[in-house]
């Protein structure tokens, strides 16, 4: 799979687009083109989560489950960032580049007795080589299945979020395009239903999900979800029951849910929406001072049955450095290439988080002074021997000012997971306002 050309144009905003899951019908190459080759994986993305502090789970957002603000005054705040990113790579005997300014507006306001509302809009505007051929996404037997097919990266504008949140004694009921975001692992999170993270750059924003939803209180240390999310006939709509608590110094969740899904195919028939039924959970705590979390579910669709897992755990080193590790393990997996072409259409359209069974990640970061953070993460599929390596530093330039780069360096043949050989990197910009 080549890793460069992709990770170009999959940078930020094509994000945007390429968080939508595969849920509606597809159909022909040039339909299905779009939809899986902005979900491509690509090293070179894997961004800044480096260079942040890394915790032993990525926290509960604020905005979904946010206390009882019934006494809080009314207000309203805006703020946002401008961020400027440029990226190269060289893929297959030439180089590539791609050009960005992204521009985010969050608005925050509260209206008395219990009432909250959050909503950001985000402009895109792209540069340079905004083609993206579908056949760099695929290993060289399955290009002649997509020769022609490609998409081109075009400017964007779009609601990220927006939604009214209403509290009252501890019951929250939230209405609109909200964050259904769950799991207690660091980049592969099998309970994600609707957004699920690139798991090269599991730290960076992710759109709303149009939903309603309900969070009751359960006993002190708990909750429980309620959420429909409408998509299409109240049959294929998602339905979501989730309880959280904490117990013996661990927080701990139960999911269960049924959603539709789209697979992912090229030429023929549009595929038909297929039932998805879901039950897992995850837990984090920690133990003898390190911090580790659990995750897993089993999953049935279509007379296919698979479980996923998910294990790590993260320390501090004496000197300040904070190491991570995570495994990972897909039921629909196989142990090596060849991979069947619906597992790597699946993997670009987002509905599978890998194609090998076993997929291990770590990372080392270490702060130097106050402005200073570099780091070093990989991922390896010990199966066909593929792997890929990511440099990274960041700067804080000044209050509100942060710089980053990124490097990648893929190794591997061609057909398995991350080989492509692929080298290439990026510098971004981003100005809070």
């Amino acid at each position: 799979m080549s890793v460069g050309r992709s990770a170009l144009a999959l940078v930020r905003g094509a994000a945007g687009a390429a968080t939508l899951p595969a849920r509606r019908p597809g159909g022909g190459v040039a339909r299905e083109g779009t939809r899986l080759a902005v979900r491509a994986c690509a090293p070179c993305i894997l961004l800044n989560f480096l260079v942040l502090p890394l915790v032993a789970q990525e926290p509960e957002r604020a905005d979904s489950a946010a206390p009882d603000s019934t006494a809080q005054a009314a207000g309203a705040r805006l703020t946002g960032y401008l961020e400027h990113q440029f990226g190269a790579a060289r893929e297959r005997g030439r180089w590539t580049q791609l050009d960005y300014d992204r521009v985010r507006l969050d608005l925050a306001a509260r209206a008395g007795r219990g009432t909250r509302v959050s909503a950001a809009a985000v402009w895109q505007l792209y540069r340079g080589d905004t083609r993206v051929r579908l056949r760099d996404q695929l290993p060289s037997e399955f290009g002649p299945l997509v020769d022609t097919t490609s998409v081109v990266l075009e400017d964007r504008r779009y609601v990220n979020h927006a939604y009214v949140a209403f509290s009252r004694g501890g019951v929250e009921i939230t209405a609109g395009k909200q964050f259904l975001t769950w799991g207690a692992a660091w980049v592969f999170n099998p309970t994600e239903l609707f957004r699920p993270k690139d798991i090269f750059e599991p730290t960076y924003e992710r759109e709303g999900v149009g939903a309603l939803s309900a969070r009751v209180p359960l006993a002190a240390l708990g909750d429980v979800l309620v959420a429909y999310v409408p998509d299409g006939s109240f049959r294929t709509s998602g339905k979501i029951l989730r309880a959280r608590y904490h117990v013996a110094g661990f927080d701990v969740s139960g999911l269960a849910a049924a959603v539709y899904e789209t697979p992912a195919a090229l030429g023929g028939a549009p595929a038909e929406p297929q039932r998805r039924l879901v039950l897992g959970g995850d837990l984090s705590g920690e133990v003898l001072g390190l911090g580790v979390w659990a995750e897993g579910t089993w999953s049935e669709r279509a007379g296919e049955r698979w479980g996923e897992a998910t294990l790590g755990g993260n320390t501090t080193l004496g000197d300040g450095t904070l190491l991570m590790v995570e495994g990972y393990f897909n039921g629909r997996g196989t142990w090596g290439e060849p991979y069947a072409a619906a597992a790597w259409l699946g993997r670009l359209a987002g509905e599978r988080r890998s194609l090998g069974r076993l997929v291990l990640f770590g990372s080392a970061s270490r702060q130097y002074g106050d402005l200073w953070r570099l780091g070093v993460a990989a991922l390896v599929n010990p199966g066909d021997g593929s792997a890929v390596m990511i440099p990274s530093v960041s700067y804080e330039f000044a209050e509100n000012v942060e710089l980053s780069a990124e490097g990648v360096v893929s190794t591997g043949r061609d057909g398995t997971e991350y080989g492509s050989g692929t080298a290439g990197g990026f510098v971004r910009a981003r100005v809070y306002f």
